[in-house]
């Protein structure tokens, strides 16, 4: 009876957890003894993918991704902060502090956020304007760029 209890837990664990995602996103570090630089950001939206129902209840396809493509990497690290500022959305999209891609990313230039979206058959469109401020090792701050991002469903 222990032994089919514990198989019992191992599987549904498996279907629990069998949905994860590798960090996207590592926390950039301000210190008092490094350089002022700050570049204005330049990002672009890369591309849009909404949650679907494949009816595999563990294989993420009702995660949404916002992927934002950085347009050049400045040549000092600097991190960044991403706020909606106009529009609605319906998960929490953006973190409160600045960010740089993780180091288990391929290209410094995409920043992915993912959100639950669901698997509803009918969509809610996407229209959201979003404040980008790039933040130097210092903690100085640029101008910021406002993105629209939009799809209708």
């Amino acid at each position: 009876m222990t032994r089919f209890l514990l198989l019992l837990l191992n599987i549904l664990a498996f279907e629990v957890t069998a949905c994860s995602f590798v960090p996207a996103f590592d926390d950039f570090v301000i210190s008092e003894n490094s350089s002022d630089e700050v570049t204005k950001p330049s990002f672009k939206v890369d591309s849009i993918h909404r949650g679907t129902d494949d009816g595999n209840h563990g294989s993420c396809s009702d995660a949404g991704f916002i992927n934002l493509k950085l347009d050049t990497l400045p040549s000092h690290e600097q991190g960044y902060i991403f706020k909606i500022i106009e529009g609605k959305f319906e998960d929490k999209l953006f973190y409160e502090s600045p960010v740089v891609p993780s180091t288990f990313m391929e290209n410094e230039k995409l920043f992915s956020f993912l959100w639950y979206h669901g698997s509803y058959e009918e969509q809610e469109p996407i229209n959201i304007t979003v404040q980008i401020i790039a933040v130097s090792s210092s903690g100085n701050k640029s101008e910021p760029q406002l993105l629209t991002i939009f799809t209708p469903v």
